[in-house]
C-alpha cells in the first residue's frame, strides 16, 4: 500500500535545479573570453547582465567554446553570447553600431538587434543549449 502512495508524490515534485552545457561554436580565436547569459523574461535580453537570470565567463577556444552554468532551474530562456576578445566585459561596436566581436543566440541566427521570444528555449535538468558565433 505505501508503495501506491509513493508514486503520485515522486510525479508531483518538482524539477530540481542542475548544470547546463553551454557549447558556443564558431569562435573565432583563442583571444580573451565568451561571456553567456541566461535570460529568463525579456527584461535586459540580449545584453544587460544585471537583468539575466544566470551568467558566465570562460577563457576563449578557438572553434567550440563550453561552458557549464551551475544551479540552473528548469525552464525557458534566451541565450546571449558574445566573444568579449579584449576582456572588457562589452560587446564592442563600430561607430555605426555593428559589433566588432563576435556574438550569437539560442535558436539559430538573428541578424539585427535579437529579439527574446525567437531565442527562447526549453532548459531541463542536465540539459544543453548550443549557440552559434557570428562575425560581422
Amino acid at each position: 500500500m505505501v508503495r501506491w502512495l509513493l508514486i503520485p508524490l515522486l510525479a508531483a515534485a518538482p524539477a530540481l535545479a542542475g548544470d547546463l552545457l553551454l557549447k558556443v561554436s564558431k569562435v573565432k580565436d583563442s583571444t580573451g573570453q565568451v561571456s553567456v547569459l541566461l535570460f529568463a523574461t525579456e527584461d535586459g535580453f540580449p545584453g544587460e547582465a544585471g537583468k539575466a537570470a544566470y551568467q558566465g565567463r570562460v577563457n576563449a577556444r578557438k572553434g567550440m567554446t563550453e561552458l557549464v552554468l551551475h544551479d540552473v532551474k528548469p525552464g525557458r530562456y534566451a541565450v546571449s553570447v558574445i566573444h568579449d576578445s579584449n576582456s572588457n566585459a562589452l560587446l564592442d561596436r563600430n561607430l555605426i553600431g555593428i559589433p566588432t566581436e563576435g556574438a550569437g543566440t539560442s535558436n539559430g541566427t538573428q541578424r539585427g538587434k535579437p529579439v527574446y521570444h525567437k531565442a527562447v528555449v526549453n532548459v531541463s535538468e542536465g540539459g544543453s543549449v548550443s549557440v552559434d558565433l557570428n562575425y560581422w
